[in-house]
């Protein structure tokens, strides 16, 4: 089985200076990875360059630049911003990258959403209503609950901020990745039965006759 393909989209959020951590934990896992930057992420300073070297892939920043796996296993994004996770909801593409995700949850490719916001954000009603709707598309957003971050609204003014808890996207991407592989597996024994091999050769018959 090849290893799992990975997009992990990386915005214009205080933790990417740490990213390298993300996808350490990333590779441990035996995954391979491909990052793509918004440009926010670069204009703040994303070290492209240790990210290209650690992931042995080019960072994506525009179409021009290839990416390994057009459809990939699984999508990670991290850190995420308001204003990414506002346009995702609302199906704005005036980005590559928002395009990019645009498209995956049209197309139901499993996607972690690792979001890096103050408490602030969450007293408005209408970015609460865009967290609602992208988890009604099946979007694994961490946020809140045992198993999301928690926001806050301390500063480095008032001391270090604790550390961005990465480890919760990659427990995600895991579960996501078991869950599909579940329901794969599932749905494959249904064919390995009887009834399912004489429906799926009728299937094949009825399209076969179809062509012609």
């Amino acid at each position: 089985m090849p290893p799992v393909e990975v997009l992990l989209v990386i915005c214009g959020a205080g933790p990417l200076k740490d990213v390298t951590e993300l996808i350490s934990q990333v590779l441990a896992r035996g995954w391979n990875v491909q990052a793509m930057a918004t440009p926010s992420a670069v204009d703040i300073g994303l070290d492209i360059g240790a990210v290209r070297e650690q992931t042995g892939r080019l960072v994506v920043t525009s179409p021009a630049v290839p990416r390994i796996a057009i459809t990939p296993d699984v999508i990670v994004v991290a850190p995420a911003t308001v204003n990414t996770i506002t346009k995702l909801a609302l199906d704005i593409r005036d980005t590559y990258p928002a395009t990019v995700l645009g498209q995956a949850v049209a197309a139901c490719i499993p996607m972690v959403i690792l979001p890096s916001i103050k408490k602030v954000d969450l007293d408005r009603a209408i970015f609460r209503m865009h967290v609602q709707s992208l988890r009604g598309e099946g979007v694994h957003l961490l946020l809140g609950g045992s198993n999301g971050i928690h926001p806050t609204n301390d500063s480095t003014k008032n001391g270090p901020l604790p550390p961005f808890p990465w480890h919760l996207a990659v427990s995600a991407t895991a579960t996501c990745l078991e869950a599909r592989k579940s329901y794969a597996s599932k749905h494959l024994a249904k064919f390995a039965s009887p009834w399912g091999l004489i429906a799926l050769t009728t299937a094949i018959i009825i399209i076969i006759r179809f062509k012609k």
